[in-house]
């Protein structure tokens, strides 16, 4: 890789970072102009200022910011990976009511808030769908919710009320590091 594609890679991955990203871009333009001569440090300098870039964007978007959410655009083609649970339709089932609007994370994450507009992300709770659950992205760049037969059953935005309970799970997959997750013990493809 050549000094120009790696200060290519440098621009693209801050320009993902967004405006967040301006301190480490002009850290990492002030690293790179004084090594242009040696093309080892330019390589560590534009390698660092990326993953300090990542980092920067990882820990904004974890951080709790009220009512702000990042908005993600993921390309259609990202899997999406959702945790899901080994309930189907007929199996015994929790009859706690959970309902809010469905958002996702950045990293594809869905979970639901409060619509009470005072609701912060601490507020949100953590999903765990019923067996054969799946996600995607649509083409308007939103996450949808699939059943098992390819139904579309939500979509990122939507009021969602669903029938289950409260589980503790050992996988810290879309957990927001919490022990528990709402457990959604209900065939979303039927009407209520």
């Amino acid at each position: 890789m050549n000094q120009t594609e790696l200060e290519q890679e440098l621009r693209a991955t801050l320009a993902e970072a967004g405006d967040r990203a301006m301190v480490i871009h002009d850290l990492g333009l002030r690293a790179v102009r004084p090594v242009r001569r040696r093309r080892a440090w330019l390589a560590s300098a534009v390698a660092a200022a990326a993953v300090a870039a990542a980092a920067v964007v990882v820990a904004v978007n974890a951080s709790d910011h009220g009512n702000s959410e990042v908005v993600s655009n993921p390309p259609s083609s990202r899997p999406v990976t959702i945790p899901t649970s080994s309930w189907k339709p007929g199996d015994f089932e929790d009859q706690a009511l959970q309902s809010g609007v469905l958002r996702v994370t950045p990293e594809g994450c869905p979970y639901l808030i409060p619509a009470d507009s005072r609701a912060s992300l601490k507020d949100r709770t953590a999903l765990i769908w019923p067996a054969g659950y799946t996600a995607r992205y649509a083409a308007n760049g939103k996450l949808e919710i699939l059943a098992p037969n390819g139904t579309v059953v939500a979509h990122e935005g939507d009021h969602l009320a669903v029938g289950g309970g409260l589980i503790t799970t050992p996988s810290k997959l879309c957990t927001f590091g919490k022990p528990d997750a709402f457990a959604i013990m209900e065939d979303l493809t039927q009407p209520r």
